[in-house]
């Protein structure tokens, strides 16, 4: 799938995949915190997704901008920010 824009929910097909496989669950991991990861953890909190962001799994533009973001996310859903180690339980 070919992302073009900050959300991987924009002009793409992932809601219609995700819909298709049953999946509830979303975890982000790449870059940027900041941006792309934000942008996309945000729609899928509006499309109804239970988020998880990988702490040890993404990366900012800088690290104020890493943590700010991760806060945005973690407001969003309570929870949302985990570590690598609760992917594993």
């Amino acid at each position: 799938m070919v992302k073009r824009r900050y959300s991987g929910f924009f002009g793409t097909d992932l809601e219609i995949l995700l819909k298709g496989l049953g999946i509830e669950h979303i975890y982000g991991v790449g870059l940027l915190t900041d941006v792309c990861v934000h942008y996309t953890c945000a729609d899928a909190h509006q499309h109804d997704y239970h988020i998880h962001v990988v702490r040890e799994a993404v990366g900012g533009s800088s690290l104020v901008a890493h943590e700010a973001a991760l806060a945005a996310i973690e407001y969003l859903q309570h929870g949302a920010v985990i570590s690598e180690k609760e992917v594993c339980e």
